[in-house]
């Protein structure tokens, strides 16, 4: 079948564009790129507005409203005199002194008469003009208050919610009718007096490592294998700053985002050179150090730490990936990204791929808090408001777009990312649940089943395992195989403690007589979703050549699933007519793990630590909660290495104790 992405759009590649070939249009890469082995990229086409009489009669109307406004709200401004003097020099022709200001503290977007009188109306947030505005560096005191009471203007402070100070600030300042207090506005964030040698020294550590040919190879490995399935990096506009097609960004940020990039895409490779990577994930630590660093915010800064949190955890560094998703949240929160902002006057674009960076954060941090065990701290809906990412073909939306593209009803790279973020929304409260110290009861475990059942209906046709896949392309199966993934993982979870408990106490006939009624529900539903990762992930690996990051994913998850089989295969009697079943799905997850993924060393480890526990003889009558305690158990003998995995399950690196 063919894939839907091939149809999206009338344009060939930039490459066959030029080169006046017949292009075929596939994604990521067209035929002719894979046989050249170039970088295959598609630029889009500028949307323009239509020049006709139906159009220009919207636009006249909308113009007449616009000056009805501006009277309204500024009655003793002149318009004429105004729209004159914007184009004149301010130095020799100021402003006239009714509106004067060196930049606007807030978009007024409700004149004073409709300041909250009663409780349904919303003071509009104070918004900067530019895009880059809630950007800060504070290397130095003149931009902020440490009571966030003073600083008016918004730009240059990172934004300020409802509840600061300066928000009632503004407010009587607006119901006054005043646009300022007179004090001096702050210039834009001015760069760290140290950062242009920094910068240098940075570029020159880094060309020191690696050639410029290697980097662009390193920068396709990247967008070809991670981009896909984490699309947080707008990749027309970074490769333009790389090739320096446009300015890079003067902040060093922009040198760590490329050092991350670049380890990412040493990492995603078939036969990665390990001291390649190793060196380039230290360079982009390397900069990251020093109080200069955390003195400053801004959405590139937010990106290298989510990608470096995330290589941080691939690199079995899970508490060093946290404190990065950790910094890259509130630095999020500082730039106002989990809020949507709608007078702000930016770029479609630009408005989009702050969407992007913050759902593909809330997804990482929610997925991690989970793995690990740890409370979600993110915020929930009652505090932000940002929409989700558009599903869309990057070259539908450029710089230049002035109307949003209509959503395809096909899958995109974005797809994934807006099916998970809407995930983690709906089921984070699950997760910090789960984490209660008097655990949960099979009743509320069996009410909050009925709530991801409830989510499992809102996901799109194409991720919907009833329907056959509307593609064939590996990033799509991928996306649409690791939803359901942890989507069964999460269940898997719920329902772990009834089955450790069914499980341990199977021998004991009082036991067997309780093990009735929502015992029973509890284990099948568990069970079930074991059974359908295990076979899943199987079904996957036989069909592909899976990535690193695939082969990451699918050791994680499908070890999860096989540690149920074993409780289940424990804990019965031998009068199960479902054991036979459960003993087949421990030998798929060996051929998976020993054969499918034979050039993982994490999964060589899991089979060992699997065959293992799979030969040990149950302890009937032991407590469940006390099962779960790494004291009761000696990791000494155990095969040591990657720790990641069982650091999943709350307990340390085998052999090293507690």
């Amino acid at each position: 079948m063919s894939s839907p992405a091939q149809h999206a759009g009338p344009l060939a590649c930039d490459a066959c564009r030029v080169k006046k070939h017949k292009c075929s249009r596939e994604r990521p890469a067209c035929s002719a790129c894979v046989q050249n082995r170039r970088p295959c990229h598609y630029s889009g086409r500028v949307t323009r507005s239509p020049l006709t009489r139906v159009y220009l009669t919207s636009v006249e109307n909308r113009l007449r409203k616009l000056e009805g406004l501006f009277t309204k709200l500024l009655p003793d401004v002149n318009l004429e005199e105004a729209l004159a003097s914007a184009h004149s020099d301010t130095s020799s022709s100021p402003l006239p002194s009714t509106y004067q200001s060196k930049s606007p503290i807030f978009n007024p977007a409700r004149s004073p008469e409709t300041i909250n009188h009663g409780t349904g109306s919303k003071i509009s947030e104070a918004v900067p003009q530019e895009s880059d505005g809630f950007d800060w560096q504070e290397d130095s005191s003149e931009l902020a208050d440490g009571m966030a009471a003073l600083s008016v203007e918004p730009r240059g402070t990172g934004y300020l919610g409802s509840t600061a100070g300066v928000f009632f600030l503004r407010s009587l300042i607006l119901w006054t009718g005043r646009s300022t207090l007179g004090a001096s506005s702050h210039g834009p964030v001015a760069a760290s007096p140290r950062s242009g040698e920094q910068n240098s020294l940075a570029v020159t550590a880094l060309e020191s490592l690696v050639s410029r040919q290697v980097m662009a190879s390193l920068i396709d490995s990247y967008f070809a294998v991670y981009h896909v399935s984490y699309p947080f990096v707008h990749e027309a506009t970074f490769r333009a700053q790389f090739h320096e097609v446009i300015p890079r960004p003067s902040s060093r940020s922009w040198q760590m985002l490329l050092s991350t990039v670049l380890a990412l895409g040493a990492w995603c490779m078939s036969h990665p050179s390990e001291e390649l990577h190793d060196d380039l994930y230290h360079h982009a630590l390397a900069l990251g150090e020093g109080t200069s660093t955390f003195e400053s915010g801004n959405l590139t800064f937010v990106q290298a730490l989510i990608l470096l949190s995330n290589l941080s955890q691939k690199r079995n560094k899970p508490n060093t990936g946290s404190n990065f998703l950790g910094l890259a949240v509130r630095m999020a929160l500082s730039l106002g990204l989990h809020r949507e902002l709608p007078d702000w006057d930016i770029s479609l674009l630009q408005r989009e791929q702050r969407r992007r960076v913050w759902w593909g954060l809330y997804m990482f941090d929610s997925g991690a808090s989970t793995t690990f065990g740890r409370p979600i701290l993110l915020p929930g809906l009652e505090s932000m408001d940002v929409r989700p990412v558009l599903n869309i073909h990057d070259e539908l939306l450029t710089p230049r777009s002035t109307v949003l593209p209509v959503e395809p009803t096909t899958p995109t790279i974005y797809s994934g990312l807006q099916a998970q973020s809407s995930f983690h929304v709906h089921t984070n409260h699950i997760s910090n649940r789960l984490l209660s110290a008097t655990g949960i009861s099979k009743e509320e475990a069996l009410s909050l089943n009925e709530t991801l059942d409830l989510w499992s209906k809102t996901v799109p046709p194409y991720f919907q395992l009833s329907q056959e896949p509307v593609s064939q392309e590996q990033w799509y199966l991928f996306a649409r195989s690791k939803l359901w993934w942890r989507f069964w993982n999460l269940r898997i979870i719920m329902f772990l403690q009834v089955l450790l408990g069914r499980s341990m106490g199977g021998n004991s006939i009082s036991f067997r007589s309780a093990t009735q009624g929502l015992d029973e529900t509890c284990r099948k539903i568990c069970v079930e979703a074991a059974h359908l990762s295990i076979a899943t992930i199987h079904g996957y690996l036989s069909q592909v050549v899976p990535s690193r990051i695939e082969s990451w994913y699918s050791v994680f998850f499908i070890f999860h699933a096989s540690l149920v089989m074993v409780l289940a295969i424990l804990g019965d009697d031998g009068s199960s007519p479902d054991l036979s079943s459960w003993q087949a799905d421990i030998e798929t997850v060996r051929h998976v793990l020993r054969h499918l993924l034979v050039d993982n060393r994490l999964a060589e480890r899991c089979a060992d630590i699997l065959d293992r526990i799979h030969q040990a003889e149950p302890n009937f009558g032991v407590d469940s909660m006390e099962f779960m305690e790494p004291a009761s158990f000696d990791f000494s003998h155990w095969p040591t290495g990657d720790g990641d995995i069982l650091e999943s399950f709350g307990w340390l690196n085998p052999g090293q104790g507690l």
